[in-house]
C-alpha cells in the first residue's frame, strides 16, 4: 500500500498542487509552523477515520475559506485507486469516481497507521484513549466492526435517555430493559474483537519491546473486565454476562443517569515489568511504549492482511536514543513510510535510502 500523489486546496496552512512522495522513506522536513504535521494528517484522513488532531471538521479548513477539499492516487489491493475529500461543513468522500455515504465506507480502502505526540496518550492518560486506539486499529482491519461501535452508542445513548426520563418518571422504567438486550448483543461483539485483537496485539508488542530495548524491561498488554467474570469468553458467553451485570446495576444507573457496565467502560492495561506503565513508567519508557504498540499495529495489519499499511510519523525521534531510532528506521523497512522533523540530517543518516522534501508555507513542496 502507498500514497502516489497528493493535492491540497485550503486544508490549514497547507497549499500542495502536487506531492508525489517516494515508495520508501519520506523525510519532511522545515521550521516549525509550516504544515509537516498538516501534511501527514491529509494522508490519515483518507483512512475514512477522525482527524487525530481534531474533533470538528470546520477546523480543518483555512481561516477565511468555506470548504478544504483533498485529492490523493494511491495503490492498494493491488490496483491503483484515486480519491477525494470535500470539507465543508461536512466530509465527502469520492472513491474511483464514487461518492460515498461517509467516512466508515473508506475505511478497509486505505490503511495507515500514525504515531505523533499525541499518541502518547494511549500510555499517558485515561481509558478513553486505549478504547479509541483499539476501536481504530481493529476498524481498518474489520470496517464493519466500526458499525458496531456506532450502533452500540446509539443504543448506549438511548438507554441512558430512558434512564434519565425514570428516574422523574416511573412509568418510563420498561424502557430501560428494553435497551438492554440489545446493548448486551453490541457490546458483546465489540468486547469479543477488542480481546481477539489485544491478544495478538499482546504477542506482537512484546517481541518487538524486547528488541527495542535489548531485554532490559518486559512489555505486556491485557484487557481488562469490569463487573465480569471472564476475559476469554466468546461473544454469546460475554453477552449473558453482560446482562446479568447490567441489570444488577439497573437501580445504580438509574440513580446516576448513565450506563455504568460495558465495553465504553472497559480498558486494557499496558504494563512494563509487571507494573503499570502509566503510573509508574518514565516519559521515555511511556513514549517507546506508545511507539511500540503503533510498531506492533502495522506489524499486525500486514499479517491479517498481507498489505503493508501506510507509517506517519510526526517528530517522533526528539525523544528516543539513536540506537531507538535506528530501530524505528529499520522496522519500516519495504514499507512507505513519512517522517517529520525539523532537521533532515538527523533521520537521513538512519536510513540508506530516503526521499527528502522541504515544506514551505506558500510554495507547497519542494522535492530535492
Amino acid at each position: 500500500m502507498r500514497v502516489e500523489s497528493l493535492s491540497a486546496v485550503h486544508f490549514r496552512n497547507l497549499s500542495v498542487p502536487e506531492f508525489r512522495p517516494g515508495e520508501g522513506v519520506n523525510i519532511i522536513c522545515g521550521a516549525n509552523g509550516l504544515g509537516k504535521t498538516n501534511l501527514i494528517e491529509a494522508i490519515w484522513l483518507f483512512t475514512g477515520c477522525r482527524s487525530f488532531r481534531s474533533a470538528r471538521d470546520k477546523e480543518l479548513i483555512r481561516i477565511g475559506e468555506e470548504k478544504a477539499e483533498l485529492t490523493m492516487n494511491f495503490f492498494a489491493g493491488g490496483r491503483r485507486q484515486d480519491a477525494a475529500l470535500l470539507l465543508d461543513e461536512k466530509r465527502h468522500f469520492t472513491l474511483n469516481g464514487v461518492n460515498l455515504p461517509g467516512g466508515r465506507q473508506m475505511m478497509g480502502e486505505f490503511a495507515c497507521v500514525a504515531f505523533t505526540p499525541l499518541h502518547l496518550a494511549i500510555v499517558k492518560d485515561g481509558p478513553e484513549e486505549r478504547r479509541r486506539f483499539l476501536d481504530i486499529a481493529i476498524s481498518q482491519l474489520r470496517p464493519l466492526y466500526a458499525k458496531t461501535v456506532l450502533e452500540y452508542n446509539r443504543v448506549l445513548a438511548q438507554r441512558n435517555a430512558a434512564l434519565r426520563a425514570a428516574k422523574d418518571n416511573p412509568a418510563m422504567r420498561p424502557l430501560i430493559e428494553l435497551w438492554e438486550e440489545p446493548l448486551a448483543a453490541k457490546g458483546a461483539a465489540i468486547i469479543e474483537a477488542r480481546m481477539n485483537y489485544l491478544e495478538r496485539l499482546n504477542e506482537k508488542a512484546a517481541a518487538i519491546y524486547d528488541e527495542i530495548s535489548a531485554g532490559r524491561e518486559q512489555l505486556t498488554l491485557g484487557y481488562r473486565a469490569y463487573a465480569r467474570e471472564k476475559t476469554d469468553a466468546n461473544a454469546a458467553q460475554i453477552k449473558e454476562e453482560l446482562l446479568r451485570a447490567i441489570g444488577a446495576r439497573r437501580e445504580a444507573d438509574l440513580e446516576h443517569g448513565s450506563t455504568g457496565v460495558g465495553p465504553h467502560r472497559e480498558e486494557f492495561s499496558v504494563r512494563l515489568s509487571g507494573v503499570s506503565a502509566r503510573t509508574y513508567g518514565s516519559q521515555g519508557q511511556q513514549r517507546s511504549a506508545a511507539l511500540v504498540l503503533k510498531l506492533a499495529e502495522a506489524a499486525l495489519y500486514a499479517e491479517v492482511t498481507g498489505e503493508e499499511p501506510v507509517v506517519l510519523l510526526d517528530d517522533v525521534f526528539s525523544e528516543l536514543d539513536p540506537a531507538r531510532q535506528q530501530y524505528v528506521v529499520k522496522h519500516f523497512e519495504n514499507r512507505q513510510v513519512f517522517i517529520t522533523c525539523c532537521d533532515e540530517a538527523s533521520v537521513t543518516r538512519l536510513a540508506d535510502s530516503v526521499s527528502v522534501f522541504h515544506i514551505e508555507e506558500l510554495r507547497g513542496i519542494d522535492h530535492v
